[in-house]
């Protein structure tokens, strides 16, 4: 007979707990961020291929590469410090106008 009563009673507590249940309602401005999602346009070429270089399994590979082929064009194109070069003489032109030279203090 206690079980009984003890089911009863939680039956009754089930049925109560729902009485203070009230209808749900959308948050503010869910519609609107709905349309919004909805109506946004498509990713164009350029966006997809600006998020396809920024991932890191693409930048940093891509990054080293530039570095490597730099350090490459750095060392191939030094000079060996053996080799002799022939220097050449210049000789310093002679500046025509330099005589004539006015300037505002000479007035």
């Amino acid at each position: 007979m206690n079980k009984k009563e003890n089911i009863n009673q939680l039956i009754d507590e089930a049925i109560n707990s729902v009485e203070d249940v009230k209808r749900a309602a959308p948050m503010p401005f869910l519609l609107t961020r709905v349309y919004a999602r909805l109506n946004k346009a498509k990713e164009n070429m350029w966006e997809k291929a600006t998020g396809f270089i920024g991932r890191p399994a693409i930048a940093i590979p891509g990054l080293i590469l530039l570095i490597v082929i730099n350090v490459t064009v750095v060392i191939f194109n030094r000079a060996d410090p053996f080799t002799t070069s022939t220097e050449q003489s210049a000789q310093p032109s002679s500046d025509e106008f330099s005589d004539a030279v006015a300037t505002i203090y000479d007035i």
